[in-house]
């Protein structure tokens, strides 16, 4: 999947970015309180333009989302009715700031210093050889004792198309030498749209708590 794939798919709409969700993911709600963003700078890969940045903004130190396709950050802006400021790639906004960028081009640098990365959406969306190299930019983008939550659909009869489904088992092969992982949550959704659109037999939703492992470890 290259990079025109996802622009095309903000200009087109509809299906393309049945993805983004129109309230605040209960994951967050239940996990990520406001006690435990109290102080934090919080990394979003593939933002989109999730309302989920409206909380982190408000509960976090600050808030950094990455997103390629101008389109939808033009539009987060435009439907949460912030103002901000755009400074080349960079728009800012109080403790908010979307980069329009490729993700995978950023380094330490670009992001700053993060101490938990929220991925609703970025590992599910990507085929595997893309999707191992998320794993190594993650990598390089967090010092030890740095989290993420991470939240995978697993679904049967797997389809090669995003969203892509991604077991408890997968996210280990993924991440288990340098993160450690605790499965906080696996629901059945039975209502989920995939069901209806792909006629899969079940969706498992996880939650997932890493955290990266010291170089001693």
């Amino acid at each position: 999947m290259e990079k025109q794939f996802w622009i095309e798919s903000w200009d087109e709409g509809g299906f393309k970015t049945s993805f983004h969700r129109k309230d605040i993911h209960p994951y967050i709600l239940e996990y990520l309180t406001p006690k435990k963003l109290k102080g934090k700078r919080v990394l979003v890969p593939l933002c989109g333009k999730s309302i989920d940045l409206i909380y982190f903004q408000k509960y976090a130190k600050h808030v950094v989302g990455v997103e390629l396709a101008e389109k939808a950050v033009y539009q987060f802006f435009e439907e949460q009715a912030l103002d901000f400021v755009k400074e080349g790639n960079r728009f800012e906004s109080d403790q908010l700031t979307i980069i329009n960028a490729d993700f995978f081009a950023l380094n330490q640098s670009d992001v700053g210093a993060i101490d938990l990365v929220y991925d609703r959406a970025a590992l599910v969306a990507l085929p595997l050889p893309m999707r191992l190299n998320y794993v190594a930019q993650i990598q390089s983008l967090l010092a030890p004792n740095a989290q993420q939550f991470v939240n995978t659909l697993e679904y049967f009869p797997i389809k090669e198309a995003p969203p892509f489904s991604i077991s408890p088992e997968d996210l280990l092969s993924y991440y288990g030498n340098t993160f450690e992982l605790e499965h906080l949550k696996s629901l059945l959704v039975p209502n989920h749209g995939l069901i209806r659109c792909w006629g899969l037999d079940y969706v498992k939703e996880h939650g997932f708590l890493l955290t990266k492992k010291g170089v001693d470890r």
